[in-house]
Formats: structure tokens, C-alpha cells, sequence
């Protein structure tokens, strides 16, 4: 039986779905002049979760998201590479997968310093790149290969307007977890960080050269902060809570709730109590719903401007969230909740109102961009261009994808979510056929054993 390492293999799974034949587009030499080419609107919302409506989730109000994705592709089953903001936005935007080290490096620049990053690999091929507050981690990362302009920053997370919000102060940096002042939408970051972005595009149309704008939205990342009409868009009283507010029956001690919530004042509610889940969720819907409306302007404006037709927009979460599952709130764990992505792409010459359930990667977004765009594509990929499965989205396709955090490595099939948790010798099995919720780990059951075998030899690199 060959062997592979572990990075070639993963690279060679999806190779049957690269090399198909995909006669789409004629790719122009990376020196093409002028606007031929299109331009690129890449939105990066932060740890957004599949719960938007496009994605069957009636109760949140996504009206301008849901509308987008009746004009492009959504992706069902996308997958990130590591579920923490940095590392994860270092791998899509380097296109190479972490490894056991750098799954935990925040700093872009560390994760792959020689790396083309996607920014810059448009930005050598004549495009004029910009970003506007999070689209790395940290927007001064790669900032001088990358964008053709001085990359706009973004305050702190936890800068809150409410005046009863100074009274809930934890720690130097930590206001409360949740305010709803009734304020404009310009008051906070993302609001900012969108009447720029209007501004930009207006800039960028008349350029003759096309562009790459990055718009990167930071909620609904922790603390709930939104504009008060926001959160009048839902009443507390229908707000369902998770039914399986439990940690998973036979889970490993490696397995562990991330604590970020706890760093924000919980305003006198209990942690974990009934009236925190629900206040909880209300916060997160109120913070989707605020970033839903300033996407909404994005695209008003790309029509207004008459671009839409010769740009690929791009709307990316860069990992899961949980949302009191297994009284879990937030990322950091290799639970389905967590690695699951919203991923939703429009491109000129495609149809739209469609969806796939094919398995695809964050790390493939890049060589995607590349393809779509006519551009050639970096040697160092290691994710596969999803361009031949928006042509047909039912066709053959990844059978995996694969996620590490910390010491744990996870593979996620149609069917089951496998995880290792290295020299701990811990391992996860959630057969989602029969346990969508992920409640039990069934890998020491007898029944799956032949099921963990080759399971773990996906993650060994064995074919």
C-alpha cells in the first residue's frame, strides 16, 4: 500500500474533482490589461454560523444575505481548516492547510511567511487591492505584500455605546457581553467599516484596472453589540434555545468549552442558565441581522454602480459557532457546530439559485478565485477550485474535509465526524446519519470499528 505524508495526501483527495474537465472559461495570461478581467467583493463576516435563512433557518431575519444566495451558489457542506479566527483566515488566505504547528499561529506572516497570499497574487496580476478591517486576523499581517493600499484597522471588539454598559465593566478590555443602545449603524466598527467600503466602491468603479476589495465584518464575534432596531427585529419570548444543552455522552477530556464569553461581563446573569441561553442567542441574531443589512448596501451599491455583472462576490464565515449546544458558546472545538462555514459565491457567466451538498474546504476558496478570475494559479495550493462543481454542483466531488485544533485532528465525511486527539491517545466518532446533533461519541462502540479504521487512515494519509 503507498504511503503519502499527510499534506500531499489531503492535496491529492480532491484531485479527481481538479482534474475534470472544465472548458468554462478561456484563462487570460496574468498580464491581461484593463477591466477585462473581473473584479472581486470578498466579505468576510466573523464567526458567523450557518444560521442564516438561505440556510434553512426560518427564524433569523438574513433578508439581504437569503436574496444573494438566490444569485449565486450556496455551499452546504463547506468546512474550515481550523476553528479560531486567526489561523483560519491564514489558511484560506495562504491556500495552505495547517499543520500540527501552525494551526495554532495567529500571525499570518509566521503561519507562511513566503506564501502568495490571495490578496497579493490579484494584486500582482494587476488588480488594485484593498481591505477594509478584518479580513486577516490582524490587518497589519501580510499588509505590505498584499494590498495596494493601506489596510483600514479595526477597534476593539469591545467598544460599547450604551451609557448603562460602563457599570458592567470586567477587566482593562471586557465591557458586557450584550448591549443594544439605539444608536446609528455607523456608531460601531462594522457600520464604519461598510460607509467606507460604499465609498471605495464608488472610487474603484472608475479605475481602469479591476479591483479586490475585502470587507471583513467582526460581528457577530463576541460581545452581542448591535443597534437597538436590531434587536427589535426578534422578541425574547420565541427565541428557542438548544435542546441538547449537554456535554456529548462518552466525549474525551479534550474536548473542552471555550471560556471567551466568560472574558465579557455577564451583566448578573447566570452563566449557562436558562435566561443567559436565550439572551445569548437574541444578542447573536440582533448582531447577524445588523451585518445582513450592511451586506445589503454592499450589493445595493455594486448594482447602483452597475458592476455586479463583472464581479465575483465572495461571503465567507471563517468557522462554526455553537450557540449553547453541549453549553458550549462559541468556537475552539472540533464539534461539527464549530467547523461548519457559510459559504455563498456569485460569478459572472454562472447560474444562481442553486446549492450543493458537496463537501468543500475554506482552503479551496483561493485557487477558486484564481480560476474564476482567469489568473494562474500559485504551486503552493493545497485546496481544489470549486469552479467546475459551480458549473455542475451534483457532480463527483471531495469525499472529506479535514479540520485540526490544538492536538486534534478531525476528518468530516457525508456521514461522520472523526476526530484524533494525538499523543492523548482520545478519539471522537459522531455517526451525523443517526446523531445530526453530534450527542454521543460512539468511536469505542463495536459496531463502528471497521468505521474508525478508515477513518484514521484518512488521517494517517493512507489510500
Amino acid at each position: 500500500m503507498r504511503k503519502l505524508d499527510r499534506r500531499s495526501f489531503i492535496k491529492t483527495l480532491g484531485a479527481g474533482a481538479a482534474t475534470l474537465c472544465w472548458p468554462l472559461l478561456s484563462f487570460a495570461d496574468d498580464k491581461s490589461p484593463g477591466k477585462s478581467r473581473p473584479n472581486v467583493l470578498f466579505i468576510a463576516i466573523d464567526d458567523l454560523r450557518p444560521e442564516l435563512g438561505c440556510y434553512g433557518s426560518k427564524h433569523i431575519k438574513s433578508p439581504h444575505i437569503d436574496a444573494f444566495a438566490r444569485r449565486g451558489i450556496a455551499f452546504d457542506r463547506a468546512y474550515c481548516q481550523t476553528p479560531v479566527c486567526g489561523p483560519s483566515r491564514s489558511s484560506l488566505l495562504t491556500g495552505i492547510r495547517p499543520d500540527k504547528r501552525t494551526c495554532n499561529i495567529w500571525d499570518a506572516d509566521k503561519f507562511a511567511p513566503n506564501a502568495v497570499t490571495l490578496p497579493q497574487a490579484f494584486r500582482q496580476a494587476g488588480y488594485h487591492t484593498i481591505s477594509n478591517s478584518k479580513i486577516f486576523h490582524d490587518w497589519e499581517q501580510a499588509a505590505k505584500r498584499s494590498w495596494s493600499e493601506t489596510p483600514t484597522g479595526h477597534d476593539n471588539h469591545a467598544d460599547f455605546f450604551d451609557p448603562a454598559s460602563k457599570n458592567f465593566v470586567k477587566g482593562p478590555m471586557h465591557g458586557p457581553f450584550f448591549e443594544g443602545p439605539d444608536v446609528p449603524d455607523e456608531t460601531y466598527v462594522d457600520g464604519q467599516t461598510c460607509a467606507k467600503s460604499l465609498k471605495d466602491l464608488r472610487r474603484l468603479a472608475k479605475m481602469d484596472k479591476p479591483f479586490f476589495l475585502g470587507v471583513g465584518f467582526i460581528r457577530p464575534h463576541l460581545p452581542f453589540y448591535a443597534p437597538k432596531k436590531y434587536w427589535d427585529m426578534y422578541s425574547r419570548e420565541d427565541i428557542a434555545i438548544a435542546e441538547n444543552r449537554f456535554k456529548p455522552k462518552n466525549a474525551p477530556d479534550s474536548l473542552k468549552v471555550h471560556p471567551e464569553i466568560q472574558w465579557y461581563h455577564d451583566r448578573g446573569i447566570k452563566y449557562n442558565s436558562l435566561e443567559f441561553h436565550t439572551t445569548a442567542r437574541h444578542g447573536y441574531y440582533a448582531c447577524v441581522s445588523y451585518v445582513d443589512a450592511l451586506v445589503g448596501r454592499l450589493l445595493a451599491t455594486l448594482d447602483e454602480l452597475k458592476l455586479r455583472d463583472n464581479t465575483i462576490v465572495v461571503i465567507w464565515g471563517d468557522h462554526g459557532w455553537h450557540l449553547g449546544e453541549h453549553n458550549f458558546w462559541g468556537k475552539a472545538n472540533l464539534l461539527h457546530n464549530a467547523t461548519h462555514a457559510p459559504l455563498i459565491i456569485s460569478a459572472p457567466g454562472f447560474q444562481g439559485n442553486i446549492r450543493t451538498d458537496r463537501i468543500v474546504e475554506l482552503v479551496d476558496i483561493y485557487p477558486t478565485l484564481c480560476e474564476l478570475a482567469g489568473m494562474k494559479l500559485p504551486g503552493h495550493l493545497e485546496g481544489t477550485s470549486m469552479a467546475p462543481l459551480m458549473e455542475n454542483p451534483k457532480r463527483q466531488w471531495k469525499k472529506a474535509a479535514f479540520t485540526r485544533h490544538g492536538n486534534g485532528f478531525t476528518v468530516t465525511t457525508r456521514d461522520y465526524t472523526y476526530t484524533e486527539y494525538g499523543k492523548d491517545a482520545q478519539r471522537m466518532l459522531y455517526d451525523r446519519k443517526k446523531d445530526p446533533s453530534e450527542n454521543e461519541n460512539v468511536a469505542e462502540a463495536e459496531e463502528y470499528k471497521e468505521t474508525v479504521d478508515q477513518l484514521s487512515k484518512l488521517l494517517d494519509g493512507q489510500i
